[in-house]
């Protein structure tokens, strides 16, 4: 089962699981609307309610029951939220999410930043807005302090500004951030750890309206030896993604997705096939390294369809 289908990470999950060939399965389905792009590749497709309701604990119940599923891949972060919140009612499934401790602090943006500077990991300065006081030079960056209240993000440039966005915003539900380089220079990358790989992959992308429309691999050093150091401290298992600017020399982490992300199926046709590895590894089968090749170079545009490249 796979839930929020009708999304873009969503519907690529069930564009790589219907394209692969190692294993068979049926692909059940969920997502608040009606009517989803992939209904086509599903053995069946259902609407739920939001996460926040009894009714869709229910019908999650209900699917699992009548389908006999054996593994759920919960999309959205607060699926994810919630799924990790009732683990108990899935001790008999094969849950695809991240352990509760990766969750809570990626998140948070603000233990994000906590977490990340304990390690040694270069992050921009960040400040709860509550208790925010001018300790960062303009500009700066106000978004919500979980990805799971807002995707609003404000690019502030002056004390006027400031006081405004405070005015109108829940203080304690936001962080100030030190805005790091330019969106030119934004890169992604996706490191997957389990009892028998580490893996890392980097993309320097271009955002149009918050997603990625343009990817191109990167082999930078850094991004690598984060991405690896990140895994490892908190005993990843499985994949995570990680969000970065660079600024003169050095590249700061913004922001960790503890989900599969946007650029999964960009990912999957380069070789970098997390959601598979995430599978096999659930159901003990062996993820052979001699199997496993990821591009070194490649891009990929995204729009209507993938059109890739590798050049």
């Amino acid at each position: 089962m796979v839930t929020a289908v009708g999304g873009d990470i969503g519907g690529n999950i069930i564009n790589i699981l219907s394209e692969q060939k190692d294993i068979k399965y049926n692909i059940i389905g969920t997502d608040i609307n009606a009517t989803i792009f992939y209904s086509n590749k599903l053995k069946s497709f259902y609407q739920v309610d939001k996460v926040n309701t009894f009714n869709y604990r229910k019908k999650i119940l209900e699917i699992l029951k009548i389908h006999n599923i054996h593994i759920i891949v919960p999309v959205s972060e607060l699926e994810i939220l919630w799924f990790n919140l009732n683990r108990d009612l899935f001790k008999k499934y094969k849950l695809i999410i991240n352990n509760t401790n990766i969750i809570t602090y990626f998140l948070n943006k603000l233990e994000t930043s906590k977490k990340l500077k304990n390690i040694n990991i270069k992050t921009p300065s960040t400040y709860i807005l509550s208790q925010y006081n001018n300790q960062i030079n303009f500009p700066i960056i106000i978004k919500s302090i979980t990805s799971t209240i807002s995707k609003n993000i404000y690019k502030i440039h002056s004390e006027v500004e400031l006081n405004y966005i405070k005015s109108i915003l829940d203080q304690n539900n936001y962080i100030v951030q030190e805005y790091i380089g330019t969106i030119e220079d934004e890169y992604t990358t996706t490191v997957y750890q389990s009892n028998n790989i580490l893996k890392t992959i980097s993309f320097k992308r271009k955002l149009t309206g918050g997603m990625t429309s343009f990817a191109n691999i990167v082999n930078e050093d850094v991004l690598n030896s984060n991405a690896i150091n990140i895994a490892k401290a908190f005993n990843l298992n499985g994949s995570i993604n990680i969000q970065s600017r660079k600024s003169g020399k050095d590249f700061y982490v913004f922001e960790i997705n503890p989900r599969f992300s946007s650029t999964i199926y960009i990912r999957d046709y380069f070789g970098f096939q997390d959601l598979i590895w995430s599978i096999k590894d659930i159901l003990s089968l062996d993820v052979s390294k001699n199997n496993i090749n990821i591009c070194k170079k490649g891009s990929a545009i995204l729009g209507y369809r993938y059109d890739f490249s590798n050049k």
